[in-house]
């Protein structure tokens, strides 16, 4: 079987946490094969150095029937517009990444 490279996505997303003053990240590989992943996140300042972010208090959740997998990430709102959050995903196939517009 051919390794397929996943096709990744970043959506802000709904939760609890908006309530205090938290924001999610959904971050969505799909489309690879095989369907391993690793999720990795990483944000910059505007003209900023990237910083590594520390494995995620997150979650990775998979959806068989849907043949993707999701990491969500946690952060303060108030970082969702100082930085610009990139997912890197690794596969066999190699890394893809991507980011979240500024906010």
């Amino acid at each position: 079987d051919q390794v397929v490279k996943p096709v990744v996505s970043v959506y802000p997303a709904a939760s609890r946490a908006h309530l205090e003053g938290k924001s999610s990240l959904l971050c969505l590989a799909s489309a690879m094969f095989p369907p391993l992943v690793q999720f990795s996140w990483k944000r910059r300042k505007e003209n900023g150095p990237l910083e590594d972010l520390p494995p995620a208090e997150g979650e990775q959740l998979k959806f068989k029937e849907l043949g993707c997998t999701a990491a969500i990430r946690v952060i303060d709102q108030d970082a969702l517009h100082t930085y610009k959050y990139s997912c890197y995903v690794q596969h066999e196939g190699g890394t893809v990444e991507a980011q979240t517009e500024q906010g």
